[in-house]
C-alpha cells in the first residue's frame, strides 16, 4: 500500500515540475492508464497554480523593492540580448503559444513564472495553462502507454 502511495506522490510532483517525464515514469512504475492520467493532470494543475501565483508574488515584491530604491527619476532600462529574446518570443507566440508550450516543452515552473510576468493582467492565463496541462497530460499518457504496449509487453 505504501509503495503505491509513494509512486502516486512521485508522479504527482514530477507532473508538477516537468510533465513530459511523468507519464512514462508512471507507466514504468506499473500505474494504470487512469491513475497516470489523473495523477499527472492533478500534479500539473497544482504546479501551475503554485508557480504562477508564486511568480506574481515574487515580481510584485521585486517591483516594490526597485521602486523604493529609486530616488527621484526613472531608471533607464538596459536592453540586453536576453531581453530582446524574451520580447521576440512574447510577440511571436503570445499567450496561446506560451500556455500551449508550458506544460510539455517548457517546464511548468519556468513557463508559469514567464506567464506571471507578462500575462498577469489577462483573465485567460490561468484557465489556459490549466486546460493545456490536462490536454498534454492525456496526450502524453496515451503516448507512454502506447510505447509500453509496443515495446515492453
Amino acid at each position: 500500500m505504501e509503495s503505491g502511495v509513494l509512486e502516486l506522490l512521485s508522479v504527482f510532483f514530477l507532473g508538477a515540475t516537468k510533465l513530459l517525464w511523468a507519464p512514462g515514469t508512471a507507466a514504468a512504475a506499473g500505474l494504470t492508464f487512469w491513475e497516470t492520467a489523473i495523477t499527472c493532470s492533478l500534479g500539473s494543475m497544482a504546479g501551475i497554480l503554485f508557480f504562477y501565483y508564486f511568480g506574481r508574488v515574487v515580481f510584485t515584491t521585486i517591483d516594490r523593492w526597485r521602486a523604493s530604491r529609486r530616488k527621484g527619476g526613472q531608471v533607464k532600462k538596459i536592453f540586453t540580448k536576453r531581453n530582446r529574446l524574451v520580447v521576440n518570443v512574447k510577440t511571436k507566440f503570445g499567450i496561446i503559444g506560451l500556455t500551449f508550450l508550458t506544460p510539455c516543452i517548457i517546464s511548468i515552473p519556468i513557463g508559469c513564472i514567464i506567464a506571471a510576468k507578462f500575462y498577469h493582467h489577462s483573465k485567460l492565463t490561468v484557465p489556459l495553462l490549466l486546460s493545456f496541462s490536462v490536454i498534454w497530460s492525456f496526450i502524453l499518457t496515451i503516448f507512454a502507454f502506447y510505447v509500453k504496449e509496443l515495446f515492453f509487453v
